[in-house]
């Protein structure tokens, strides 16, 4: 038998063992809460051990033992936890009057009107004097569970089980087996919903089913994020995805989730937002990194930077995806789990669902000793401890074993990037050709185009002006210069390059970009082009940053574009650039992979931005930059100014939260004049 036969042999037993020793344990008389989270400790890692590199499962075997987990777990007995309760109570408030907003169960105590078995529930929930803090979505939930059960949970294991085992039977269209068994069989994930009664899994599942359908139907996807925000307010962290779908991704969201709210804040008592902001200023348990800042700033300005902090990471995680599918919401609510100032176990529900499909080993390090949390002075009945305090051994191997798997997962990012290949063959027999966008450059384009065919660097075949609507002579002069001139009546810097590219020989291996204005020095083109054709770079940006800039060449808007843009980027997409210079080489097939589609002041930042997000090789070189002949569409006129320092900011938030490629080229018809043979220089 393969080891990995075994291993996942030994997985589902252990799995399946773990949940019937937790079922058949909830129903001992005054249990003892370690024996409760160690089998949960030791279950966790075992199944994640043997499951890591197992890759011989099938998905029935996998749905099948998840459904037997959740089997048995149905015949459990919720001991260490309360919360269903409070399910139980909301959802027969909203059939009894419409919502269950508004009115703390502690003012019910000594209605006697209250059905006697609603009464047992009253008496079992916790925290009375708050009303309740559950979303519309979950609400609704709870009414049709006590519509058919009553005061039975069975229906609540019903539909908590149902949610993760829907979610399972989704990931199995998008993963292999094996990837969706380290969720499937995680004992934690069948104890916080089978077992202990935890809704949470009700914000994850629409988010899956989001992520499957958002390309095709992007306005039912936007439905779901909202479903998902009516469980949870915090699925609000996944809905900048949504600036990748259509609009009406993003109206569907909204209209839904206020839908949802409306259908109890008509009735006049509020939509829980109390017992919300009360949650978020006093709520303080078994938190990670706000303790320091707890401790720095104190409570009140500790949440403030945890909200700022974990907001960014939030930001930053969204805009270093490339596509909608590819979002790390592991990363995403793993960034608001570390930075939150409550974190119970049955939160890695928001978690664990999106971490299948990565190889990032943290989720399910956390899954398996998160569960050390309920060692709380309650549960272990110290009187050495406050009821909520966690024991600080638990608390310590928690820190530790997580912070370890974010370095493990660190480290290997970071050997994986340094194995990456750095250079490839070198091009044999280069075909180069230069794309100079041009718009009313009379004075300058012929002294341009002769002065690149003169410096001639290695394999120049073709100079190509993209004439961008020039009322002057720009075309004819260039023409008479030895360019292949190609016409593009819509302004716009990129929509001329686009044109240019349109134009290309087939056979050109490398495309030089340079400006008609005799800003660049053609001579230094050589130095832009040889890293390309040695194979140590795909792209490489003519940086003046590096250079010599000639006096008065750069205006101060220019200085400070060319510093925040580059800044941005480095913080966003971790590659250092010095400057969005127009001189610049690119290898054609990397160029192609980039899907090029702004066409106007974007064009530098977007190839840049993309290159970036595609893990281009990237050089700069030192270039000169002289003062141009005539003045400047952009630089020479407040306006322009402001209006490409808005496109520039305008690309990188695009390229951030948008989806890579996702805007198709505009099909534009081409006119080639006086096209010159392909070897004409």
């Amino acid at each position: 038998m393969k080891a990995d036969t075994i291993r996942a042999a030994l997985a589902g037993a252990v799995f399946l063992a773990s949940v019937a020793w937790l079922t058949r344990y909830s129903w001992v008389d005054e249990p003892s809460i370690l024996h409760y989270a160690i089998p949960l400790l030791i279950g966790g890692a075992v199944v994640t051990l043997c499951l890591w590199r197992a890759d011989t499962l099938s998905a029935r075997t996998v749905m099948l033992l998840a459904i037997a987990g959740h089997g048995i777990a149905l015949f459990g007995n919720t001991f260490f936890e309360d919360d269903f309760y409070r399910f139980i109570w909301d959802g027969w408030r909203v059939l009894e009057t419409g919502t269950p907003y508004g009115i703390a169960p502690l003012q019910f105590y000594d209605d006697l009107s209250i059905p006697a078995d609603m009464q047992e529930v009253l008496d079992w929930i916790n925290y009375p004097e708050l009303s309740t803090i559950y979303g519309p979505s979950l609400q609704l939930s709870f009414a049709l569970n006590s519509a058919w059960f009553g005061s039975d949970p069975l229906g609540l294991r019903l539909l908590f089980g149902s949610a993760s085992l829907l979610v399972v039977a989704l990931s199995l269209r998008r993963f292999s087996p094996s990837q969706v068994a380290l969720f499937a069989w995680n004992p934690l994930v069948v104890a916080e919903t089978t077992l202990h009664l935890h809704p949470d899994i009700l914000m994850g599942l629409p988010i899956v089913g989001a992520l499957l359908l958002g390309r095709r139907y992007p306005a039912l996807a936007g439905a779901m994020l909202g479903l998902a925000a009516g469980v949870k307010l915090v699925a609000l962290a996944a809905w900048p995805m949504l600036l990748r779908l259509p609009p009406r991704a993003l109206i569907a969201t909204v209209a839904t989730l206020a839908a949802l709210y409306a259908i109890f804040a008509v009735q006049g008592q509020g939509i829980g937002f109390g017992t919300t902001a009360v949650f978020a200023s006093d709520w303080y348990f078994n938190p990670f990194a706000f303790v320091a800042l707890d401790t720095i700033f104190g409570p009140d300005l500790g949440r403030m930077a945890s909200l700022l902090i974990a907001g960014t990471l939030v930001l930053w995680a969204h805009a270093k995806a490339r596509k909608f599918e590819q979002v790390p919401l592991a990363y995403v609510f793993g960034a608001i789990l570390l930075f939150a100032p409550t974190v119970n176990a049955w939160y890695l529900l928001w978690v664990l669902p999106f971490a299948i499909g990565g190889r990032d080993i943290w989720p399910y390090v956390a899954s398996a000793v998160l569960p050390l949390s309920y060692l709380t002075g309650l549960n272990l009945d110290d009187p050495a401890l406050s009821d909520f305090e966690v024991h600080p051994l638990a608390a310590m191997v928690q820190w530790i074993a997580i912070a370890v798997a974010l370095c493990a997962d660190g480290l290997r990012r970071i050997m994986a990037r340094a194995s990456v290949p750095q250079r490839r063959a070198p091009i044999e027999n280069p075909n180069v050709t230069a794309i100079i966008p041009a718009l009313n450059e009379e004075a300058s384009i012929g002294k341009t185009v002769r002065g690149i065919i003169d410096a001639a660097p290695s394999g120049l075949n073709q100079v190509i002006v993209a004439d961008n609507g020039s009322t002057d002579r720009t075309a004819q002069i260039a023409r008479e210069a030895g360019a292949v001139v190609v016409h593009e009546a819509e302004r716009g810097y990129g929509a001329a390059c686009l044109a240019g590219l349109a134009a290309l020989p087939a056979e050109t291996d490398v495309i030089l970009f340079m400006d008609a204005d005799l800003s660049d020095l053609p001579e230094e083109a050589q130095s832009l082009i040889d890293p390309i054709i040695s194979g140590d770079a795909q792209m490489v940006i003519g940086s003046r940053a590096l250079g010599k800039v000639e006096t008065g060449a750069m205006t101060a808007p220019q200085r400070l574009g060319n510093w925040l843009a580059p800044t941005l980027v480095r913080a966003i997409w971790g590659v250092r650039y010095t400057d969005l210079g127009p001189f610049r080489a690119i290898e054609r097939r990397a160029l192609d992979s980039l899907a090029m589609a702004d066409r106007d002041f974007g064009w530098t930042i977007e190839m840049q931005v993309r290159a970036a997000k595609t893990g281009l090789r990237v050089a700069e070189r030192p270039v000169s930059y002289r003062r141009r002949v005539g003045q400047s569409k952009i630089s020479g006129t407040i306006r322009g100014v402001f209006a490409a320092g808005a496109k520039i900011l305008f690309v990188i938030a695009r390229e951030a939260f948008g989806d890579f490629g996702a805007a198709e080229k505009r099909k534009r018809p081409v006119t080639i004049t006086n096209a010159a043979p392909q070897s004409q220089v």
